[in-house]
């Protein structure tokens, strides 16, 4: 068995004992046949079960919930004071481009020829 094969049954194994010690499974079936050393699996297996008893889920306060949120949501500033934040210089160049900008517009439609507003026909849909 190559390495690789060894490592990925070792990986399945130490899943299967973890979600079956989560689900409070019992987890003798699984070492009896391990890709390991039945002492090395039963290590294993100890471990994963005092990570288990050590990890327990719990919930926070509500009182953190709420100061939490607040934190978070009053920390980022609005769209408008993020304007405000901008330096003038920078207000000043966003307006002189977009000023270019209709200059641009005006002098290619001209350049183009087209001066007078296009007619657009309407054709009758087919029902």
């Amino acid at each position: 068995m190559t390495n690789s094969a060894a490592d990925a049954k070792m990986d399945e194994l130490l899943d299967a004992l973890t979600v079956a010690m989560q689900q409070g499974d019992e987890v003798e079936s699984l070492l009896s046949e391990p890709p390991l050393a039945a002492d090395e699996a039963a290590g294993l297996a100890a471990l994963i079960q005092r990570l288990c008893a050590g990890l327990v889920p719990v919930q926070p306060r509500a009182e953190f919930v709420e100061e939490t949120r607040r934190q978070l949501l009053d920390s980022r500033p609005a769209a408008l004071q993020r304007v405000r934040q901008i330096p003038a210089r920078v207000h000043i160049a966003a307006i002189l481009a977009v000023v270019a900008a209709g200059f641009g517009l005006l002098r290619c439609r001209r350049v183009f020829g087209a001066a007078a507003a296009q007619d657009i026909s309407e054709e009758p849909l087919a029902v």
